[in-house]
């Protein structure tokens, strides 16, 4: 039987994992962490990546995990309401956006692929090499444990994130496809009343505010690249009350009165890209390891889903067979590529676009921020800017599991 190695355990490589021993197929799943206990940015699930779960079998799962939907939108400009909105749950196809518990949502991912036979999870393992003979990848050789091990593979695929190991091994660059922005994690105590998202925008400043998964308020402040400078030694008390300068003021009240317990704060490097080429003769990059995505309008996690649908339907057919013919699975390889890169594009495309107008200092910046605010409030111009801007809920491309 074929055997695949995947590296790393987030959405895209989890449920690949997934999919593919459930298949039948051999595959060993990487993950340099022990556990998932740590905290990550993606948390929002929008329609296609809810969607994406469902075929995979996995609505228990997700019934089951911490989450809280996303039933309300507002969008501030200087700290001054443009519109405040529910949802309609009838254009959401009657899924709202959902907050996620994502460690619960990969240990439960993990946990199903673990009930097959032909899946094996290695834990706290990194990689220290791509074997390649003869031109073809054909293995990784990992340290776990203070010990070091090889592991042969018909196939391995790189699905370990934006600092990709494997995609480093092979030399396989990406491009940037928008400007580096850098971005402030954190949560704090939800205000009572607080539920939906909140976007503010100002010169300089994207601030996402939503109410998570474990009752908290997580907040997302992206400014321009290298304008963070002392407040980054300042400790996160002056994070939280910089921030407030550029809400509004009821929210600026709760984080002053909440400076001192933010929980779990960072400030990210954040860009977005994609690699060039998405494979090579053995080896394939799926996620943020093949196209890092901006936060903005919280794409990543459903984009790596829908990247594991469409690398399982393509994978499957070739690798249930004892020996895969290496031109026909190469062939596979190319084709993931050809069916995801129009929606990964199109999507970072329209990402790029609110950052260049929102944090530009530009003479010309507060004036097209003003016309924009003004264009905002107007629900006629907000409805037919939707159908536009529903790729972001929906994707731009059909996917659907074949396996």
């Amino acid at each position: 039987m074929s055997q695949v190695i995947v590296v790393g355990a987030g959405p895209a490589g989890a449920s690949l994992a997934y999919l593919l021993s459930r298949s039948g197929i051999n595959t060993t799943l990487i993950e340099r962490r022990q556990d998932f206990s740590r905290e990550f940015r993606g948390e929002v699930l929008m329609p296609s990546g809810i969607d994406a779960l469902q075929q995979m079998g996995l609505n228990s799962l997700l019934d089951s995990i911490p989450a809280n939907p996303l039933s309300t939108v507002a969008v501030y400009m200087n700290g001054r309401l443009l519109f405040s909105e529910a949802l309609p749950a009838a254009a959401f196809n009657n899924q709202l956006p959902l907050a996620v518990s994502q460690p619960a949502l990969l240990e439960g991912i993990v946990g199903l692929a673990d009930a097959s036979p032909h899946f094996t999870f290695r834990r706290g393992a990194t990689i220290s090499k791509v074997i390649v003979e003869a031109g073809r990848v054909c293995g990784v050789n990992l340290r776990r444990e203070a010990s070091d091990e090889s592991l042969r593979a018909d196939l391995v695929i790189g699905a370990d994130g934006r600092n990709s190991a494997i995609r480093r091994h092979l030399n396989l660059e990406p491009q940037h496809a928008s400007p580096p922005m850098d971005i402030v994690w954190c949560k704090v105590p939800c205000p009572e009343g607080f539920q939906g998202a909140r976007a503010y925008l100002g010169r300089g400043h994207l601030l996402i505010a939503y109410h998570t998964w474990d009752g908290s308020l997580q907040l997302g402040w992206a400014i321009l690249k290298g304008t963070f400078g002392e407040l980054r030694e300042g400790g996160i008390e002056r994070w939280v009350n910089e921030m407030a300068n550029h809400v509004s003021e009821d929210l600026a009240t709760h984080l002053r009165q909440h400076s001192n317990s933010a929980a779990r704060p960072f400030l990210l490097d954040t860009v977005s890209d994609r690699v060039t080429r998405w494979s090579a003769p053995g080896a394939l990059l799926i996620g943020d390891a093949a196209h890092t995505m901006s936060p903005v309008a919280a794409q990543g996690v459903n984009i790596a889903l829908r990247d594991a649908i469409v690398a399982a339907n393509r994978l499957v057919p070739v690798l249930s067979c004892d020996a895969p013919d290496p031109v026909t699975l190469d062939n596979a390889l190319a084709a993931i590529e050809a069916e995801r890169l129009p929606e990964v594009t199109a999507i970072q495309n329209l990402q790029d676009q609110p950052p260049k107008v929102v944090l530009s200092r530009a003479w010309w910046g507060e004036p097209v921020r003003q016309i924009a605010g003004q264009l905002l409030k107007q629900p006629a111009l907000r409805s037919r800017a939707l159908p536009k801007l529903s790729v972001f809920p929906f994707g731009v491309t059909q996917v659907h599991l074949n396996v």
